[in-house]
């Protein structure tokens, strides 16, 4: 919902070491009715929706296919304010984009159009495909304007997913150019209630209640955090449930740049799922962080009195160092902001209970042959730069490793700013954070927050050898420099 950021005169010479964020942008409509449950204030509530999703249409009957047409266009679309973005853009006119569903070890057929007025790539985000295909080092040649290309691909893990675009991703995405995808596992059974949720936000300007205009110089540190909070391309969304239903929760963050801490009021939640699929064993949470670019499935227990509410929160993040030069200020205020709210109602629960598919492959467990690379993450806060290994993309230097041999990376954070971190291609697992072993079970990742002062080691088999693309998820950071080139084997692109 709608909060109005804190307005304060900053003297030039304060920017680099006070950042208010953002500028000149207030919330525009009270969209506290949006989430109102008094019948008595007259105020409209969204319609109550069914749990659950409907996919693409398939267009191949044939097993193991999934044809899908996809388009990427200007459309205008309404966020949840009455007032249609009339610089909004989407895949088949929807935000999110179709959700494309498929089985492990399938073919996916995806024929692309861009009828966007600028050239576009679509990167099928922790899908370990061919390099050709992955739409990261196809920014070096991109689909133009009224241009057609088929991404044809195996998907060979289960998981949830997401596609996007990688040129102009900070501005595109932002408007709602992104999409979801589910691969189911084999032994995979139903939940009662299994609902994808792309967890977003945008940032609306005072008064016309458009998209706000990029404020380059301190987004460019900073990422670009919205004032409106969104779920599956709106805010105030209802779902019924029923009480006693098991709830799958899958929930991908395409935010430009703020980390998600999300619970579900009254409910104890069970993660059971990570970017690369199902986790080994569960592990219960309160609350769940989820950075720019990462997936988590959780799931949950249904409880509560018929016609009675609980809703999908989330918590203020901060991304900087509580004590750091940099001050931060989030648009939607200090405290707990609903996304959307489930209505329980009277009924009774049927069919095979719901559990957790097997994993495959199985988590690392031993050491690793070879060491792979140490990145380090820097900022310059009076330069006003982000770099990865001391230089900003295309400068930043070539890396390369073997492929199918089990390797180490770290990944160093100098600054004072939480950096998600994604690698394209292969999937990775957590293995230390500054030396020491996490404490909760670890499955396979393409994208992790990499804390303030701090060092993660990530292992990998690098099963899929490719060029491929690295970079920080905060796009405003990707965009400005904070990105690379790993190549796992040989390579097959000339920079």
């Amino acid at each position: 919902m709608f909060h109005t950021p804190l307005r304060l005169p900053l003297p030039a010479l304060l920017l680099p070491l006070l950042l208010i964020h953002p500028l000149g942008c207030s919330a525009g409509p009270d969209s506290a009715a949006l989430y109102s449950t008094d019948t008595d204030t007259g105020d409209a509530l969204l319609p109550l929706e069914e749990c659950g999703y409907t996919p693409a249409t398939d267009l191949d009957p044939a097993a193991g296919i999934v044809e899908v047409n996809l388009a990427a266009a200007a459309f205008e679309w309404d966020p949840g304010t009455g007032v249609a973005l009339t610089e909004g853009v989407a895949y088949d006119d929807s935000v999110p984009g179709p959700l494309i569903e498929a089985n492990a070890g399938d073919t996916v057929v995806v024929h692309f159009t861009n009828n966007l007025n600028e050239p576009t790539t679509v990167h099928w985000h922790g899908i370990r495909l061919e390099s050709a295909m992955d739409g990261g080092m196809q920014m070096m040649d991109p689909i133009l304007p009224g241009e057609t290309f088929d991404y044809t691909f195996t998907v060979p893990d289960a998981g949830f997913y997401w596609y996007h675009p990688h040129l102009e991703g900070a501005k595109l995405i932002e408007r709602g150019l992104y999409g979801r995808m589910i691969v189911h596992a084999p032994d995979e059974i139903a939940a009662d209630c299994d609902l994808p949720i792309a967890l977003d936000d945008i940032l609306l300007d005072e008064g016309s209640w458009q998209v706000a205009p990029v404020d380059t110089d301190m987004m460019k540190l900073m990422g670009r955090l919205g004032n409106m909070l969104l779920a599956n391309g709106k805010a105030g969304r209802r779902v019924a449930l029923t009480a006693g239903e098991t709830v799958l929760l899958r929930l991908v963050n395409p935010s430009n740049a703020r980390y998600w801490d999300v619970y579900v009021e009254g409910q104890q939640l069970q993660v059971v799922a990570t970017d690369g699929g199902w986790l080994p064993e569960p592990y219960a949470t309160d609350s769940l962080v989820i950075a720019p670019g990462e997936r988590y499935t959780v799931a949950f227990t249904a409880t509560g009195d018929p016609e009675s509410e609980v809703r999908l929160m989330n918590k203020r993040f901060q991304l900087h160092e509580q004590d750091g030069d940099m001050i931060e200020v989030d648009p939607l205020g200090d405290g707990d902001n609903p996304v959307l709210t489930f209505v329980l109602g009277e009924g009774t629960v049927v069919g095979t209970p719901w559990t957790q598919p097997a994993v495959d492959p199985m988590p690392y467990t031993g050491p690793t042959e070879t060491f792979g690379h140490h990145w380090i993450l820097a900022e310059d806060m009076m330069g006003g730069t982000v770099t990865i290994d001391g230089a900003a993309w295309p400068d930043v230097p070539l890396v390369t490793v073997e492929a199918n041999l089990e390797t180490t990376f770290d990944v160093e954070n100098t600054s004072e700013m939480h950096h998600p971190f994604h690698i394209h291609g292969n999937n990775f697992q957590i293995v230390q954070i500054n030396g020491v072993a996490p404490t909760t079970p670890q499955g396979w990742k393409d994208t992790w927050d990499v804390p303030p002062r701090s060092t993660v080691t990530v292992v990998s088999d690098l099963w899929n050898a490719g060029d491929w693309m690295y970079h920080c998820h905060i796009l405003e950071h990707a965009e400005g420099g904070m990105m690379g080139e790993l190549v796992v084997g040989a390579s097959t692109h000339s920079m």
